[in-house]
């Protein structure tokens, strides 16, 4: 009986550590889904603080709302054209270039 009850201890204690292991790999695995959810919303606030950057720097922040989101739609249904796309392109990286060079000076 002795041995029947040294079994049941060391069964008890092996599934004890197994869930405690358990744990550890999920607290881990949430912790690490909570920084990259925290990455990601640092990013984003990155990332409109730049549109917002871009906007007002081009003058568009005088525009009206509902003309600033017709032009922004417009654009997004024409940008399928790659010669559109490439004209944006092209313009806008002169722009920053030029932007960026008269701030250095």
């Amino acid at each position: 009986m002795a041995a029947e009850d040294h079994y049941h201890e060391r069964i008890a204690r092996a599934t004890e550590r197994l869930a405690q292991l358990q744990a550890r790999g999920l607290l881990a695995s949430q912790r690490q889904a909570a920084k990259a959810k925290q990455e990601r919303r640092r990013e984003d606030a990155r990332r409109r603080k730049r549109v917002a950057e871009i906007v007002f720097a081009v003058g568009c922040h005088t525009m009206d709302d509902a003309e600033l989101a017709g032009a922004l739609l417009r654009f997004l249904h024409e940008r399928n054209n790659p010669e559109m796309r490439k004209s944006a392109r092209l313009s806008g990286e002169a722009f920053l270039v030029h932007r960026q060079a008269a701030a250095c000076q």
